[in-house]
């Protein structure tokens, strides 16, 4: 048993190496990390922004439209947040019947909309910005910012390659 013990990855990686020692276990290590990171990572983000009446998903919404101006169509919509046009279709519903933001009709194309955050909608986004940013930075913290850099860059490169 290593030093790391109570690392759970750790562990696994043991496990397979003694039961298999000709398979190498590196790659279910690393995305056994990234799982475990991000399931930590959902959890500290629901619990900055469920005092607001979000869910990630909604913030991500309406920080999307904010950075786009306050206003884009559906289609701008769904690769922006890398969804089905379902998902921003249901996600749209519940941030409208909150007020947060409004469909128009597109002055371009008279078939479709334009999705505009409302005034309280953009006020919500500011207000629970500042505590999304500091709890991202919080989560980060153990990593320097040259540290988050490359991390930044390695996965970058491994979305690519996973053709992403």
């Amino acid at each position: 048993m290593t030093e790391d013990a109570g690392d759970p990855v750790r562990r696994m990686i043991e496990q397979w190496t003694a039961l298999r020692p000709g398979m190498d276990p590196a790659p279910m290590a690393l995305f056994g990390r990234l799982t475990r990171v991000e399931r930590q990572a959902a959890a500290a983000i629901a619990a900055v922004l469920h005092p607001y009446g979000l869910n990630r998903g909604e913030f991500d919404v309406l920080a999307t439209l904010y950075r786009g101006g306050g206003e884009l169509s559906p289609g701008e919509l769904a690769p922006a947040l890398l969804l089905s046009p379902a998902a921003v279709t249901n996600r749209v519903d519940r941030l409208e019947r909150a007020g947060h933001l409004r469909r128009d009709p597109d002055p371009q194309d008279g078939r479709g909309v334009r999705v505009r955050l409302t005034d309280a909608g953009r006020e919500l986004l500011e207000k629970a910005l500042a505590d999304h940013v500091a709890g991202l930075a919080r989560l980060a913290a153990g990593i320097s910012e040259a540290e988050r850099a490359e991390l930044d860059a390695l996965l970058e490169r491994l979305a690519r390659g996973m053709g992403a």
